[in-house]
């Protein structure tokens, strides 16, 4: 990365954690909605992937009116939680405590046990992981590395001052396998392209075959940890309700190998995540590239307009995930 851009971003970076934490929460909802309509306005290549991922989901069931106003609501939604991620560093747990609120379905989360927690692009997964964290919970989370490594470890730093512990997302397994088995959580991001060489698995979501990590069902059969889903969706007057939609205790059925039965609840994960998207679209990434392997077997013209094939080196690998 250029130096000079570099410099600038930590700087930035710097700069919006030493005001943006100085707003009121008002005027933080009220720049979130300039920010994410202007954004809307401008980012021409963001707007025409969100369309074709509209498009794909709900095809000729909704108007294009509706389907525009999902993906402005998204980018006001992603706006929100940029500006969220520095809000609540200060005085963070009061604010958690003041502006996220506990529904009861996530009370099997407060318990001195080890948990796998999934969660997805969707409402602010990063106050959620605050949430945890305040109470007590702090997550061992997979994170991608931003581009600037001086920003990342910036972020990086803020999170481990909460109680937050960031792991790479390579080699992450062991770092994983060991929070698992000392009681500890973690934390991941389903919806995410996990191609097979990586650990994904190509299972159906919104009718698509995607590259979804196997990460949560090889750890749960590994390790007896239950898998609990949990989001974070904004409300009305600003604040956030943090709630589960549920859980699975990851085990083999008779007769199923544990390459089956990974894969079988790697789908099942995927449709609970499937499901939400589908109660709380404009909360969703829109944006992101999700349908952006085409699977084996399948026809490039089933994909959206960004989505490519597979070199033959994850072809290979796909090849062999299916054969396990």
């Amino acid at each position: 990365m250029n130096t000079l851009r570099s410099t600038v971003e930590v700087a930035l970076a710097r700069m919006a954690l030493a005001a943006i934490p100085r707003l009121s929460r008002p005027s933080v909802l009220a720049l979130s909605r300039v920010l994410g309509r202007a954004a809307y306005a401008c980012a021409i290549h963001l707007r025409r992937v969100g369309r074709a991922n509209l498009n794909l989901v709900y095809r000729d069931t909704l108007s294009g009116a509706e389907k525009k106003a999902i993906l402005r609501r998204s980018f006001e939604m992603f706006a929100m939680i940029l500006l969220d991620s520095f809000w609540f560093m200060r005085d963070m747990r009061r604010r958690v405590d003041t502006w996220v609120r506990f529904d009861e379905s996530l009370r099997p989360f407060l318990q001195e046990k080890a948990q796998i927690c999934l969660t997805a692009h969707m409402g602010n997964w990063e106050v959620l992981g605050q949430w945890a964290a305040a109470r007590g919970f702090p997550l061992t989370a997979v994170a991608n590395p931003l581009a600037n490594p001086a920003v990342d470890q910036l972020f990086n730093d803020i999170r481990g001052q909460i109680g937050m512990r960031p792991v790479p997302r390579n080699g992450a397994v062991r770092e994983l396998l060991r929070t698992l088995r000392n009681g500890g959580k973690m934390a991941l991001l389903l919806d995410q392209n996990t191609k097979p060489s990586e650990g994904g698995l190509f299972v159906n979501f919104f009718g698509l075959p995607v590259p979804v990590s196997a990460a949560a069902a090889s750890l749960g059969l590994r390790t007896d940890a239950e898998i609990i889903f949990g989001f974070c969706l904004p409300q009305p007057d600003g604040s956030y309700l943090a709630y589960s939609a549920g859980r699975i205790q990851p085990s083999a059925r008779p007769g199923e190998t544990a390459a089956e039965a990974t894969t079988r609840i790697t789908q099942e994960v995927t449709e609970v995540v499937e499901r939400e998207v589908r109660a709380h679209p404009g909360t969703w990434l829109w944006t992101y590239k999700r349908w952006k392997y085409v699977a084996p077997g399948r026809r490039r013209e089933e994909y959206p307009f960004y989505s490519k094939r597979l070199s033959e080196t994850e072809l290979r690998a796909a090849r062999a995930e299916a054969a396990a």
